[in-house]
């Protein structure tokens, strides 16, 4: 069965957000998912979502009521899976092209790194993924990839693990081993063609690319 869904926004409570685009992604989106609190900054931009998920200890009681024909799937408090990472399993089993975090970064650097790994722990083929930052958008690298009609983007990229037999073509510059590590990064720099193309035998990155003229 084809899903009703292609496009799933999920929107937090983070502090690193750009309000016209989570309007526009929102707008966009076949189906939108608050994840707790991200109701209240929905709430600020006038966007309904189609279902809250979290265990609530962080949104109010009242914006609850005011919602209360949205349905919610609460969770205890006590419990081994973020909100986010439970929306982004709830987005994946309706079986959509593309789900997009928004405001899932900020002050708390614990949350935001553990919203980066739940892009690789829940990747699956034929599903994109990805993380829009108030000037970036993050996601992961886990099999070849050509980006296209970005040239001048900066970006940076990181493993998250052994990589082997890594090349990387039209950029600026360029690892100077093939096998990466952890403690390997590609940091503020740019695809000086129309195509960036990331090549590896084995192994797993993530890829900040930076909003036009963000330098």
């Amino acid at each position: 069965m084809v899903s009703l869904y292609k496009k799933i926004a999920i929107v937090g409570n983070g502090e690193n957000w750009q309000k016209d685009k989570i309007v526009s992604i929102c707008q966009k989106s076949d189906y939108i998912i608050a994840a707790d609190n991200g109701l209240s900054l929905l709430h600020r931009f006038d966007i309904t979502p189609n279902l809250i998920i979290g265990d609530l200890d962080s949104v109010s009681p009242l914006l609850l009521q005011y919602y209360h024909q949205i349905p919610i799937d609460k969770h205890p408090v006590k419990k081994d899976l973020t909100d986010s990472e439970l929306c982004i399993q709830k987005a994946i089993s309706m079986d959509p092209k593309e789900i997009t975090l928004l405001a899932m970064t900020g002050n708390y650097f614990d949350h935001s790194y553990a919203t980066l790994i739940n892009l690789f722990r829940n990747d699956q083929q034929g599903i994109e993924i990805k993380m829009i930052t108030s000037n970036s958008v993050i996601f992961p690298v886990t099999r070849k990839m050509n980006l296209q009609h970005l040239k001048g983007r900066r970006f940076s990229l990181f493993p998250m693990g052994p990589v082997k037999q890594f090349t990387m073509l039209e950029s600026q510059f360029q690892f100077s081993k093939k096998n990466l590590t952890i403690t390997d990064y590609s940091i503020s720099n740019v695809i000086v063609d129309d195509k960036l193309e990331i090549n590896f035998k084995k192994g797993m990155l993530f890829c900040v690319l930076f909003d036009p003229g963000f330098q």
